[in-house]
C-alpha cells in the first residue's frame, strides 16, 4: 500500500464520493491509500485498522474457514465502505479484503479517529446503511465450491504462518481428508514446484506459486 497525504488530492477524491458532507469534518487524519491488484486492502491481525471509502477499482471480501473453504461475502466497488466492523470491534480472524485491480481509497486510521467517528451521528447512519446492505448479501451466500487440491493451497496461504504447513495429521484433520490424500497432493505440488519440502511432514509455498482464492 502506498499512502498520499496531499490535501488537494484528498479534497479532489472526496468530491468524487457521495459522502463529502459527512467526511469533511473528519479530515485531520484522512489520507489516500493506493493498492495494486492482488494486494490485501484489509486482513486479520494487521497492525493498523482503517476505515476506507473506495474511490477507484473493486475489492472482493471473503471468509476463509479452517478447512480451506472460501465464502464470498461481498464485491465492493466505487463508493462502498470498508472497515465498518473494526470501528466497533476487532476484525474476524478469517475475513480478507483483496483488490481485484488497482484500487484507490480514502482512508482513516480507526485507532486515533474512533471517538470522533462514534460521536458523528451522520457517520453512524452511513455505517448502518452499509452494514445492512452487506448483511442482506451474506444471507444469500454459499461456500464457493472447491476441490481438495484448491483447499490445500488456500489452507497453506491463509491458515499457515508464512505459507508453511507443519504436521500432516493436524492439517488433514482441518481439511477433512486423510493424511494419505494430503500427502499425495503435496507430493504433486512439490513436483510442480508449487511447494517445497522443508522437513518431515513440513511444506512451504514457493515464492513463485500463485493462485486465486476465488477459484
Amino acid at each position: 500500500m502506498k499512502r498520499f497525504y496531499d490535501k488537494a488530492l484528498i479534497e479532489t477524491y472526496m468530491k468524487q464520493t457521495k459522502h463529502e458532507s459527512i467526511m469533511s469534518g473528519l479530515q485531520e487524519h484522512l489520507f489516500v491509500a493506493q493498492y495494486e491488484k492482488g494486494e490485501f486492502v484489509s486482513m486479520p491481525l494487521q497492525q493498523e485498522y482503517l476505515f476506507q471509502i473506495i474511490i477507484q477499482g473493486s475489492v472482493s471480501i471473503y471468509f476463509i474457514r479452517d478447512d480451506g473453504s472460501v465464502y464470498s461475502l461481498a464485491h465492493s466497488q466505487k463508493g462502498d465502505l470498508l472497515g465498518e466492523m473494526e470501528i466497533f470491534s476487532h476484525q474476524s480472524s478469517n475475513v480478507y479484503a483483496e483488490s481485484n485491480d488497482d484500487v484507490v481509497c480514502l482512508a482513516l486510521p480507526i485507532g486515533i479517529s474512533k471517538s470522533a467517528l462514534l460521536e458523528n451521528s451522520k457517520f453512524l447512519h452511513l455505517i448502518c446503511e452499509s452494514l445492512t446492505q452487506k448483511m442482506e448479501s451474506i444471507t444469500t451466500i454459499d461456500a464457493a465450491p472447491a476441490s481438495l487440491k484448491q483447499r490445500v493451497l488456500t489452507y497453506m496461504k491463509y491458515k499457515c504462518g508464512e505459507g508453511g504447513l507443519k504436521g500432516l495429521q493436524q492439517a488433514a484433520f482441518h481439511l477433512n481428508c486423510s493424511a494419505r490424500q494430503l500427502q499425495r497432493i503435496l507430493n504433486q505440488y512439490e513436483t510442480d514446484g508449487i511447494v517445497i519440502k522443508t522437513g518431515k511432514g513440513a511444506y512451504k509455498l514457493t515464492i513463485s506459486s500463485s493462485f486465486s482464492s476465488q477459484q
